[in-house]
């Protein structure tokens, strides 16, 4: 009887884990995608250098994520998206695009350089 219950019940509980680990994946990498756009308009409203901001951000961000730096009026947004491999699966199992942005305002001394 107990044989039974282990062939159902243990690759039930290895599924289970194998979803608990990609979902603290995507987490992972969302938080990191907006800590790296946080940090790039944070920048950007300050009147940073692009390159200064981009290589910032790029350092901050998820591997193979990519940054967007946009200014309208007096507000400045950043978003960055990024490719998560679940499991570091690559080329077996899709890859999930995580997405963050943040916005701030410019800042006023930053408005004359």
């Amino acid at each position: 009887m107990v044989t039974a219950e282990l062939a159902v019940g243990l690759p039930a509980l290895l599924l289970a884990g194998l979803l608990a680990v990609a979902g603290l994946q995507v987490a992972a990498a969302q938080l990191r995608c907006l800590d790296a756009a946080g940090i790039a308009a944070r920048l950007a409203a300050r009147g940073e250098p692009a390159a200064d901001v981009e290589s910032v951000a790029r350092a901050a961000a998820p591997r193979g994520g990519q940054l967007q730096v946009a200014r309208a009026a007096d507000l400045v947004s950043a978003a960055v998206t990024a490719p998560v491999h679940l499991l570091g699966l690559g080329g077996l199992l899709p890859a999930f695009r995580v997405t963050a942005t943040a916005v701030e305002p410019v800042e006023p001394a930053a408005g004359s350089r």
